[in-house]
């Protein structure tokens, strides 16, 4: 059995860019490795996608297709800084490395 990183809930809308063509879907789960999303009936196994998360292009490969849901896999894997982005975690003044308030995971650290 093989051990995958534990992924955090979210709900993240973004819009995929596949051969099916722009695809919006929602991120429901994610870690640097991978992430869990709805909305995706229109995408193939193997299918390479990309979308774009704080104006990097984030690319990734479809693993597996049941109904609306997918599951991807990044290729590079995202940073740190982008899985928290996903996950809401970060509001302008953490990204700018300014000590404001904002919300906690104390399962991320």
């Amino acid at each position: 059995m093989k051990y995958r990183a534990h992924r955090y809930p979210t709900q993240f809308p973004i819009k995929l860019s596949s051969l099916s063509g722009l695809i919006e879907c929602q991120v429901i789960d994610v870690n640097s490795a991978g992430a869990r999303i709805t909305g995706a009936a229109m995408l193939t196994r193997g299918e390479k996608v990309t979308f774009h998360i704080l104006n990097h292009k984030a690319e990734a490969i479809v693993r597996w297709v049941s109904g609306t849901r997918a599951g991807i896999t990044f290729r590079p894997h995202l940073t740190e800084l982008q899985v928290d982005m996903l996950r809401y975690r970060r509001d302008k003044a953490n990204y700018l490395g300014h000590r404001a308030g904002g919300m906690l995971y104390p399962e991320m650290r």
